[in-house]
């Protein structure tokens, strides 16, 4: 399965770069460099239809003082590098909105719009800034933290532990369980009404993630499977999982929903998924999400025709 939104392959880290302070001014001075602004974890973009997220150059931070020292190496790309800088000040917000005809948007409501670099670039700054935040204290003495490594490091500031905090993702099951001609797709409370996608959960402490997936179907349908396949990873960054996409097979078909984790749970047809989506009956999730290319990959070899994305 050929599925890459969220991916950053196209970035370079330049991990070794992060602790050299005249590079990282250099860079940050360069008119080539381009900013990726976040306020209270919202983005700014373009008002609506067009929605593409607005970069900055470091000339537009030229009165926000704190702009470097806020500021988080991200990567370079086709020889430009690229920040993300965490905007604390409402005030400011609100001007840079007004000075690029822009909006603060929730990025989780524009990234089906985005291309794949894009979207990959803004969902990584998010989760930067997010981790910077949450991690403004030690988690294991509880002292303050000092920002390094250009934002990628968290450090103790207690003699005594100097304990360094790094940034992690999440890993995380999604599974399209199939019996013969039938997949298996759940819908929660939360989701807007007719919203089924596929079994998900978080892998736990001790588990390997074939075992997870055994676990979370069991726990969430009643269904056991077996051919456990993995498929593709997407990290999603919302906050911070990675998710480690997989095809397995049905041992048993009746279904018992787990009502603490699913509204509902049911096998669907390609013919049932086909007319329902067409009847507006259905929802499937956002094109750019693993679940959705999980689902249009197993309909896609059916008779019906292609998935259209919804």
């Amino acid at each position: 399965m050929d599925h890459k939104s969220f991916s950053t392959q196209f970035l370079d880290r330049v991990s070794l770069k992060r602790s050299d302070k005249i590079w990282l001014k250099a860079q940050f001075s360069n008119q080539s460099t381009r900013i990726i602004p976040v306020w209270n974890l919202k983005s700014f973009c373009m008002p609506a239809p067009d929605q593409r997220p607005i970069f900055l150059t470091p000339s537009d931070l030229d009165n926000y003082r704190k702009a470097f020292e806020s500021s988080i190496l991200l990567g370079v790309s086709n020889k430009r590098t690229y920040f993300a800088v965490d905007i604390d000040s409402e005030k400011f917000a609100s001007t840079l909105c007004n000075q690029k005809n822009g909006e603060l948007l929730d990025l989780r409501h524009v990234v089906s719009v985005l291309n794949y670099q894009q979207g990959a670039l803004m969902t990584l700054a998010q989760f930067m800034i997010n981790w910077n935040s949450n991690n403004r204290f030690c988690g294991k003495c509880g002292y303050p933290t000092v920002s390094s490594e250009a934002g990628n490091v968290c450090i103790c500031q207690n003699s005594q532990c100097k304990q360094s905090h790094f940034p992690s993702m999440d890993p995380a099951i999604i599974v399209l369980v199939s019996s013969g001609e039938y997949c298996l797709l759940g819908s929660q409370k939360p989701w807007p009404k007719g919203m089924y996608s596929t079994i998900a959960g978080f892998v736990e402490p001790g588990e390997n993630i074939e075992d997870a997936v055994i676990r979370e179907v069991a726990e969430e349908t009643g269904i056991k499977v077996k051919e456990i396949a993995y498929q593709s990873s997407q990290p999603w960054l919302f906050p911070s999982s990675l998710m480690l996409g997989f095809t397995a097979t049905a041992r048993s078909n009746k279904i018992r929903i787990a009502k603490n984790e699913l509204e509902d749970a049911r096998w669907f047809s390609r013919e049932e998924i086909k007319d329902n989506l067409n009847q507006g009956l259905m929802r499937l999730p956002s094109k750019v999400s693993i679940a959705y290319h999980l689902i249009k990959t197993w309909y896609d070899k059916g008779d019906v025709g292609k998935l259209n994305p919804t």
